[in-house]
C-alpha cells in the first residue's frame, strides 16, 4: 500500500475537473466519482508486471489552493515493488499538465 499527497496552487473545482485525465493516463478501470464526498475510486488491470491495484484519490482544501492524497493497495500479492507509488506519479502528473488546472 502507498499513500502519496501533492499540492497544486489552484482551486479544488479545477483540480477536480482535471482527474478524469489522470485516471486515463494510468489506465483506471470502471472509475466511480463521489463529488459530495471529494473522491474518485478505480482500479488497475492485472498483468504480466502487476497485481493489479486499486486506487482511491481524495481532493483536498489546502491554504496554496488544493491537494491530492492518493491512496494505492494490491488487489492480489503481498507486496507492490513501488507500483502503487510510479501510479500515484504518473496519475499526478497527467493531472498537472491538463489545461484544467
Amino acid at each position: 500500500m502507498a499513500t502519496v499527497h501533492e499540492r497544486f496552487p489552484v482551486p479544488p473545482e479545477a483540480l477536480w475537473q482535471a482527474l478524469p485525465h489522470g485516471v486515463d493516463a494510468v489506465k483506471g478501470q470502471n472509475p466511480y466519482y463521489d463529488a459530495a464526498a471529494g473522491y474518485v475510486t478505480f482500479s488497475t488491470k492485472l498483468g504480466l508486471f502487476s497485481y493489479g491495484q486499486t486506487v482511491t484519490v481524495k481532493v483536498e482544501r489546502t491554504p496554496e489552493g488544493s491537494g491530492l492524497a492518493i491512496q494505492t493497495s494490491l488487489k492480489f500479492g503481498f507486496v507492490d515493488w513501488g507500483e502503487g507509488k510510479r501510479i500515484a506519479r504518473k496519475f499526478i502528473a497527467a493531472v498537472g499538465h491538463t489545461p484544467a488546472v
